[in-house]
């Protein structure tokens, strides 16, 4: 989205640390229930409309789109212009990734500084205290504790920002998700342009001599067909794993793109290995990779995968 005003004068890294309103009373949770329903509605309200009229530009919804939903479900100008802000970005999304229309099933909104403020809990027994403040958003307070996922990003140098985003999961737990930013350190200009092949059975072979994971295989032969959250284990394995490469001589990495490897491999393999490989994620892997890399100052880079296993030692 074209932004009015740029906050940062500096380009910075964003992560999201998620903590769970288990000690939330019933009826704050109440309330934020039929709040983030309200949500969800005037969200795919607006989606519907700019779907319509084919409106994928970056520009910020127009006033009149505005007060057409601001009327119809009652709520204020300022929330109305937030939910039209995420309902632009939501569309213009699909449309550059070439999708069909969003159809919003879960519940969640991201609320920006106009409606919450983040203060440290006066008192024992929580951390965080949450501040709604109208404009539109219920006026409470929500308690939370930390996380050590949280405490670890504060350590490390990130920073609070003033946006939250407010949700409830599949399970119906309600929670947030604090949202931290610290400045981007600099790509490095001297170092090793480094090759990566994610390899099912030997993990994540480097041309540099540097092998991690490879214990992820044995780990998914011990799996059984009706073994619950088997890709919870796996995606917890992938991030240790990813945490032992040694970044420190890499300029570049440049790792294998494959998106579409199993398009059209639909029978090519038996059922009790298709199920084995589909603990292979790749694109959960890239995501964690690009954002270490990110940490590091390093450059990550795509290549075409057509023959790049055999030569990885002498192709990079």
């Amino acid at each position: 989205m074209i932004k009015a005003h740029c906050h940062n004068h500096f380009p910075v890294m964003r992560r999201a640390s998620r903590v769970y309103l288990n000690d939330l009373n019933s009826g704050k949770k109440t309330v934020l229930v039929v709040f983030l329903l309200l949500c969800r509605n005037l969200l795919q309200y607006f989606i519907d409309l700019f779907w319509q009229r084919q409106d994928f530009s970056a520009n910020t919804a127009d006033i009149d789109t505005v007060h057409r939903g601001r009327d119809r479900f009652g709520i204020t100008t300022r929330l109305a212009q937030c939910l039209a802000k995420q309902a632009k970005e939501t569309v213009r999304s699909a449309y550059q990734k070439k999708k069909h229309k969003p159809a919003l099933r879960s519940l969640n909104v991201t609320l920006y500084s106009h409606f919450v403020r983040i203060e440290k809990f006066v008192g024992s027994g929580f951390d965080w205290a949450i501040c709604l403040t109208g404009s539109g958003a219920p006026r409470m307070i929500i308690p939370c504790k930390s996380t050590v996922h949280l405490n670890r990003l504060l350590t490390e140098g990130f920073r609070l920002a003033k946006t939250i985003r407010l949700g409830r999961d599949k399970q119906g737990r309600l929670f947030v998700d604090f949202i931290l930013e610290k400045e981007r350190p600099k790509k490095k200009t001297e170092g090793a342009i480094v090759g990566m092949d994610s390899n099912y059975r030997n993990g994540f072979v480097f041309s540099d001599g540097q092998v991690v994971g490879a214990f992820i295989y044995a780990v998914i032969q011990t799996f059984t067909k009706r073994q619950k959250n088997t890709y919870a284990q796996i995606k917890s394995l992938i991030g240790r794993a990813l945490k032992q490469i040694d970044f420190s001589h890499i300029k570049t990495l440049c790792v294998e793109d494959l998106k579409r490897v199993k398009h059209n491999k639909k029978g090519t393999f038996p059922r009790v290995l298709n199920r084995r490989l589909s603990h292979w994620l790749y694109a959960y892997t890239i995501e964690l990779l690009s954002r270490r890399c990110e940490e590091h100052g390093v450059r990550l880079e795509k290549k075409d995968p057509w023959k790049t296993s055999p030569l990885l030692p002498r192709l990079w």
